[in-house]
C-alpha cells in the first residue's frame, strides 16, 4: 500500500487552507457548543455524513480527517453556494479536498438504480460504499471491515439523540436528501478514506417517512463514489490549527462524535 507522496511547502499549504475560511454561522451572543473528549470515539457526524474510523488510527489523522471534511464541504454548500447532491458540487468538492492534501485513487458520480423494490435508502447506501471498496487494491481482513464498519456506524447512530438529531437537520433538502457515508483506515502510516455520497429526489412522495427508510427503487438518486488517500506530509499541528481557523464555529456546530 506504499504510496509516494509530494512533497509539501508548508507555508503555502497554510495559505491555502486559509483561503477556504468559512463564514460565521453563529451569532455573537451564542454560547459556545459542547467540547467533545477524543477518547476513542470512532464515529462522527459531520454536516450531513456519517464517518466511521478503524481501530488504530492516530488521533492527529483522524482530527485532520475530520477538519477537512468539514471545511471542503461546507465551502462548496456555504461560500460557492452549489447545490448538494449535484455533479457540480461533487467536482468541487473532490477538487477542495485535493487541496487539503487527499489523493483521489478513483472518482465517479452517477444515477444510481435499483429493481430491487423496497430497499431502503440506507441499505442501498451501504451497498455502493460495498461496491466502491471491492473496486479498489484493498483487500483481506480491511476490505472487509470498512462496509461494516460504516453499517455499524449507521445503527449506533440511531440510538444517539445529539449526533441522529444533527444528521436529521443536515440531511433532508427541498427537493428529498442527500448524505455521505465514509469509512477511513490507517495502515503504516497511510490514511484512506472510502466515501459515498447519495442523493434522492422524491420528498413529495415521501411525506412522513423517515428519508433513510425510502424505498431507493421509487426515488431518483445519484451517487458520488471516491478513495482518497491523505498526504502524510500534511498533517501537522500547524496545518490542524489553521483547519480549524479557517472552520470556525462549524468546528462546534457541525461534527458531533461518538462511539459504534
Amino acid at each position: 500500500m506504499e504510496r509516494k507522496h509530494k512533497r509539501i511547502n508548508m507555508a503555502k499549504k497554510n495559505k491555502l487552507i486559509a483561503a477556504y475560511r468559512l463564514p460565521l454561522t453563529r451569532q455573537p451572543s451564542s454560547p459556545p457548543g459542547p467540547v467533545q473528549a477524543e477518547g476513542d470515539l470512532n464515529g462522527a457526524v459531520i454536516n450531513n455524513s456519517v464517518f466511521s474510523f478503524v481501530a488504530g488510527m492516530s488521533r492527529l489523522n483522524k482530527e485532520y480527517t475530520r477538519k477537512s471534511y468539514l471545511l471542503a464541504s461546507s465551502y462548496v454548500s456555504d461560500v460557492l453556494k452549489l447545490a448538494r447532491g449535484t455533479q457540480a458540487w461533487y467536482d468541487e468538492f473532490i477538487k477542495v479536498m485535493t487541496s487539503l492534501g487527499w489523493l483521489p485513487i478513483r472518482s465517479s458520480f452517477e444515477r444510481v438504480t435499483t429493481s430491487v423494490k423496497g430497499l431502503s435508502v440506507q441499505m442501498a447506501a451501504l451497498n455502493i460504499i460495498t461496491s466502491t471498496v471491492a473496486s479498489t487494491f484493498l483487500s483481506g481482513s480491511l476490505a472487509m471491515a470498512l462496509p461494516k464498519l460504516a453499517a455499524d456506524a449507521f445503527e449506533a447512530l440511531k440510538q444517539l439523540s445529539a449526533p441522529f438529531d444533527l444528521f436529521k437537520r443536515n440531511v433532508v433538502n427541498h427537493e428529498g436528501g442527500d448524505f455521505g457515508l465514509a469509512s477511513c483506515s490507517e495502515v503504516d502510516g497511510e490514511v484512506l478514506m472510502v466515501l459515498v455520497t447519495y442523493s434522492a429526489h422524491g420528498v413529495s412522495q415521501k411525506v412522513g417517512i423517515p428519508f433513510l427508510e425510502w424505498d431507493s427503487s421509487t426515488v431518483e438518486a445519484y451517487s458520488g463514489q471516491t478513495c482518497l488517500m491523505l498526504n502524510p506530509a500534511a498533517v501537522n499541528d500547524a496545518t490542524l490549527k489553521q483547519l480549524r481557523e479557517s472552520a470556525g464555529d462549524k468546528v462546534l456546530l457541525a461534527i458531533a462524535q461518538y462511539r459504534i
